[in-house]
């Protein structure tokens, strides 16, 4: 998933920020770690999502030192936690209906 218009890359995103301030990297790599290698955001496609989420009031960004480098790192704003749940809520749903459909145990038929 590359395609930094999708709705995904921008809940993978809000995803990697809900468990805490990160920079870049950090968010790229649990994006990749977290989904076992099957969603990946390059860098071009990350950061044009980061900036949108910023201009949308859903994070902030603040530099850091670290490690004696400058990093621009990003957390959810209270409004960014709100999307967060909402977008958490309609997967949670999409998810239990393709369960349904597929005759997942435990899923209504």
């Amino acid at each position: 998933m590359t395609d930094p218009r999708t709705p995904g890359a921008r809940f993978l995103a809000l995803l990697a920020l809900g468990d805490g301030p990160k920079h870049g990297y950090e968010i790229a790599a649990h994006i990749e770690a977290r989904s076992g290698g099957v969603f990946t955001l390059s860098f071009g496609a990350l950061y044009p999502v980061l900036h949108r989420l910023e201009a949308d009031g859903l994070a902030r960004a603040s530099w850091r030192d670290e490690a004696g480098k400058r990093r621009k790192v990003y957390a959810l704003t209270a409004a960014g936690k709100a999307a967060l749940a909402d977008e958490r809520a309609g997967f949670d749903r999409h998810v239990a209906a393709i369960a349904r459909l597929a005759g997942a145990k435990g899923g209504a038929r």
